[in-house]
């Protein structure tokens, strides 16, 4: 039988040109009624959409060339001139790629990149003039500009704008407040004026009364009905139109008073913009060109800083940490702006290449990039990280994802999927159903095709279905193997827009970015292999034994001296080595010195009492204990093995203490040249002796007298008694200082005594 089908253009499609709601509504309804098409179905079939769509995409004319560049904005110093000149090379090199009539375009990407609520106000008027001028010159006729802005643009970069000959917004961008940039209590400078009146007259991307109500607050800009056509007038002018054309309506624009600021629905009513495109997928498909096309063209961005470091053998810890650490520290001191990992790895710890997917995530920013090069193999976890830089670069045959080197336990394969979909598929350039998929085999996955873009992305159909435009979405063909993880070669890789090159060497892939050097190698330094032989749980217990014989020793001799030296040697390199490593920050530290300080007062100024001692040693070994694991409390069984690692070098190092202690004890004093270092022990004839002195002390004499407490007795201390100083005890309690006190007791030179009630 015969079923009618109506093909509709998409609302990205229909550009209005005239009134707001006039020529819009019969766009829409040519729209509506344009095209009738009739297909034949079987008998018993129906003819669906899908079946029309595809039909459709088999007789579409054949991609256009082109590249997409950004354009930091404000523009200030020489960035007109630099940006002139990449768009110089990048019209040359469409125009040697171009084939057939169409022209190749250049998309210029508006990127404000100032912090808070800026939105590129700041650019220098004659550096955004210029720039402009060069856009509407000849020198560009062969290739079609388009600005795009996913975001709001305000000042000087509006002018840049106008000058494409087609503008593309985000839905939620506006475009306008272009004197924002401008002295607010000024009149607008006249050369300021005219270039903008210049711009828009050469272009006509805007009308020129648009254009200049943007820049200026005190024009008054209206929407002007006549029976011929639809214009846009500044106030003063609306004399002129009334004198030749009858009037039918007058909507205020920009009324007086304020700038002109568009969204991109107001922007398509007023034909100053052609498309709104959510992001450069959806651009790139109603421009038809190839989304890879619109990934800003690296080999034309100027001033690689590149740097190469290298992820081999299993992910740990120690890879981990290192791998943050050194790179970290090669962006800071060369300023690197191109970080390239090559990953050698079959996989390793989840919760480690989690660390590491997250961090490469984080590379990636608007002035730098981060490229993952696999050679060989990034299997099981390590393809996280791969997939988690800005671009993926594969050598012929090279391995993305398969099976991990074990197998994950369900809690963790739960924990590291709900990671993966919160945190870092929105920093990576991929979706989190592909992430997922190199870990989880009981996912699928699918290619899916957007009906109205052509755009591709690889979902499974639960995301799919999360997205704002799900029903555009068109599922295809799954890429997933049921119960196995996903496992894919770099031309598969290339084919699904996952790898974006394959390369045979180091040589071509300096070639693909533009490098003229070879990027510097990070390669690991002395102080930080030092470190992680410091923090191996066999050293580690070196390290506090060799600072516990330290203290024993500094106890032993009188005054600060070697004994004290080498238990702060010892403990430095323990918190150095674990800070290093990854385990050790602030909290640590802090508990550390917090306990010494509470055994100090023990000690030295509450003796006795318990509290402090007791509670300074909990703070002691707590320290030590969570220098050596990453999480305060334990979650996985990774996290688990560290902290039996952790309390079992703290007990080893515990159980070696008392035995040097024991030992020192006893053959210290014996050991030349040491043995003149220390306080011996009273010799047996020395205590028989004090104690003989001691008995002859008699006290019994200062029962029952009173006197008052010179200093606190906790619980020992002074008194005076009878105009005599004398070292007391208290009976059970903690007396103050200028309490009168009674002695209750005298047994030889220990004598006790209690407070008296004061009288009041």
């Amino acid at each position: 039988m015969w079923s009618p089908v109506v093909l509709a253009p998409s609302p990205s499609q229909i550009v209005p040109t005239r009134s707001r709601w006039g020529t819009w509504w019969w766009a829409s309804l040519a729209a509506t009624l344009l095209l009738p098409a009739f297909t034949f179905a079987g008998e018993g079939e129906e003819t669906d959409l899908v079946e029309a769509a595809a039909k459709d995409s088999v007789d579409r004319p054949p991609l256009r060339v082109g590249r997409l560049l950004r354009l930091r904005l404000p523009i200030t110093g020489n960035a007109d001139s630099a940006f002139r000149s990449l768009v110089d090379r990048t019209k040359k090199t469409l125009l040697a790629e171009a084939t057939g009539d169409a022209r190749p375009v250049i998309v210029i990407e508006l990127a404000p990149i100032a912090a808070g609520e800026g939105f590129g106000q700041g650019s220098d008027f004659a550096r955004a003039l210029s720039l402009a001028r060069f856009l509407t010159s000849n020198q560009l006729a062969g290739v079609k500009t388009i600005a795009y802005l996913p975001r709001t643009v305000k000042g000087h970069g509006v002018l840049v704008a106008l000058a494409c000959e087609e503008i593309a917004m985000a839905a939620t961008a506006e475009l306008g407040e272009a004197g924002i940039d401008e002295d607010p209590t000024k009149p607008i400078e006249r050369a300021v004026v005219e270039g903008y009146r210049q711009i828009a007259r050469a272009r006509r991307t805007a009308p020129e009364a648009i254009a200049l109500g943007m820049l200026d607050r005190d024009r008054d800009i209206l929407e002007v009905e006549t029976e011929a056509s639809i214009e846009f007038v500044d106030r003063a002018d609306l004399v002129k139109i009334e004198e030749s054309q009858t009037i039918l309506r007058t909507t205020p624009l920009f009324p007086k008073g304020t700038m002109g600021l568009l969204t991109a629905r107001e922007g398509r009513m007023f034909g100053v913009v052609k498309y709104v495109a959510g992001d450069r997928d959806a651009l790139a498909g109603l421009l038809r060109i190839d989304a890879d096309a619109l990934s800003e063209e690296a080999a034309l961005v100027a001033d690689w800083r590149p740097i190469f470091y290298t992820l081999e053998g299993p992910l740990t810890a120690t890879t981990a940490s290192r791998a943050k650490r050194l790179l970290d520290h090669a962006i800071t001191l060369n300023g690197a702006n191109w970080i390239g990992l090559r990953i050698t790895s079959r996989g390793g710890s989840p919760a480690y290449a989690q660390d590491l997917a997250l961090y490469a995530a984080s590379l990636g920013t608007e002035d730098s990039r981060s490229i993952a090069y696999v050679p060989e193999q990034a299997g099981g976890v390590a393809a996280l990280v791969a997939l988690a830089c800005d671009q993926l670069i594969m050598h012929p045959g090279a391995i993305l994802g398969g099976a991990t080197l074990a197998p994950l336990e369900p809690p963790q394969l739960e924990s590291l999927c709900l990671t993966i979909e919160e945190s870092l598929a929105p920093e990576s350039p991929h979706t989190w159903s592909l992430l997922t998929a190199l870990i989880d085999p009981e996912i699928e996955v699918y290619r899916y095709t957007h009906r109205q873009t052509g755009g591709e992305k690889l979902f499974s159909p639960e995301e799919a279905a999360t997205q704002p435009d799900a029903a555009d979405w068109r599922q295809g063909a799954e890429i997933t193997q049921p119960g196995e993880v996903l496992r894919l070669d770099s031309d598969q890789a290339v084919a699904l827009g996952i790898a974006s090159h394959v390369v045979d060497n180091i040589e071509e892939l300096k070639q693909i970015y533009g490098l003229t050097n070879d990027p510097v190698e990070i390669k690991t330094t002395w102080s930080l292999e030092l470190a992680e032989g410091l923090a191996s749980p066999g050293v580690t217990v070196l390290l506090l034994v060799i600072a516990f014989a330290g203290i024993y020793f500094e106890l032993h001799t009188p005054g600060l001296g070697i004994g004290g030296f080498v238990a702060a040697v010892a403990l430095l390199l323990f918190f150095w080595s674990k800070a290093l490593h990854g385990t050790v920050e602030w909290l640590e530290v802090l508990l550390f010195v917090g306990g010494v300080v509470a055994i100090l007062i023990e000690v030295f100024v509450l003796p006795g009492v318990g509290i402090f001692g007791l509670g300074g040693a909990m703070m002691v070994i707590s320290s030590l204990v969570l220098a050596g694991q990453r999480s305060l409390i334990p979650r996985s069984s990774e996290e688990m093995a560290e902290l039996q690692t952790s309390l079992t070098v703290v007990a080893s190092a515990g159980l070696l203490m008392m035995v040097v202690a024991v030992v020192l004890r006893r053959y210290l004093p014996r050991i030349p040249i040491l043995n003149q270092l220390i306080l011996a022990a009273p010799q047996a004839e020395q205590l028989a002796e004090q104690a003989y002195r001691e008995s002859l002390a008699d006290f019994s004499h200062l029962v029952g007298l009173r006197g008052t407490t010179t200093t606190p007795l906790m619980p020992s201390g002074r008194a005076e008694i009878e105009g005599e100083l004398v070292d007391v005890i208290g009976a059970g309690e903690m007396i103050e200082k200028g309490r009168p006190i009674e002695v209750v007791s005298a047994r030889g030179s220990r004598v006790e005594v209690r407070a008296l009630r004061q009288e009041t």
